[in-house]
């Protein structure tokens, strides 16, 4: 091998290592979080976590529809699992809770479970043990779907049923996973306003799949 062929040999290898480290580098920064710490991207980590959570499922299907978390709160608020402003009547005022200026005295307080006459009711509900109804589409992919209703009775303290909403859509969702993270908005909208007093409300909360059911009874308080 002459002289010049040598050069030229060793700047082609010199390019070449060049490219190579310059390759390497892309993808360890391509890995580094902002911390500058890097992760192994590995299939077992996917295959573990499918692992733990099929167990989770297998649990979530024998554990029971129920709700494991209720309450009223300001409409428009609620922006999916567990993003919600609690609502919170100030009897003082005759008003929301929530355009009290910080420092007012909260005795003036009343619980989340009163309401003016032609307020809105939202009630947000976190409920388990749902069915994921699974279908296939035409590409075979199977996708869940989840279907919940509820019924909605107003009774007055002594029990005599004043007015029900029977079958009331709330959610009906597909999605290529079992969700299990669920907010529900249960909305009662007083159309006409109901009259100052104390009234129970029912809601019949129905998994339409499966044809369970779970109740939630709410004491209310309609005030000026």
């Amino acid at each position: 091998m002459n002289k010049d062929t040598r050069r030229n040999f060793g700047v082609g290898v010199t390019i070449f290592v060049a490219i190579v480290c310059l390759v390497s580098t892309l993808v360890l920064l391509s890995h580094l979080n902002k911390e500058g710490i890097v992760f192994a991207q590995s299939d077992s980590n996917a295959s573990k976590f499918k692992v733990i959570r099929d167990q989770y499922l297998q649990s979530w299907e024998n554990f029971g529809f129920q709700s494991i978390f209720d309450t009223y709160v300001v409409g428009g608020t609620n922006r999916g699992y567990g993003v919600y402003e609690e609502h919170v009547f100030n009897l003082s005022s005759g008003s929301n809770a929530s355009s009290v200026p910080s420092g007012s005295n909260m005795s003036n307080v009343s619980s989340a479970n009163t309401f003016a006459s032609g307020e809105t009711m939202y009630l947000y509900v976190e409920p388990v043990g749902f069915t994921h109804s699974p279908s296939s589409n035409e590409s075979a992919n199977t996708r869940y779907t989840i279907d919940i209703s509820a019924d909605i009775i107003i009774s007055a303290p002594n029990g005599t049923e004043l007015a029900s909403i029977i079958d009331l859509p709330i959610i009906k969702v597909t999605s290529h996973q079992k969700n299990t993270e669920l907010s529900l908005l249960l909305t009662l909208t007083q159309i006409k306003p109901f009259p100052i007093g104390d009234y129970n409300i029912k809601y019949v909360v129905k998994d339409k799949p499966s044809g369970r059911t779970f109740d939630i009874t709410k004491e209310i308080t309609i005030t000026k």
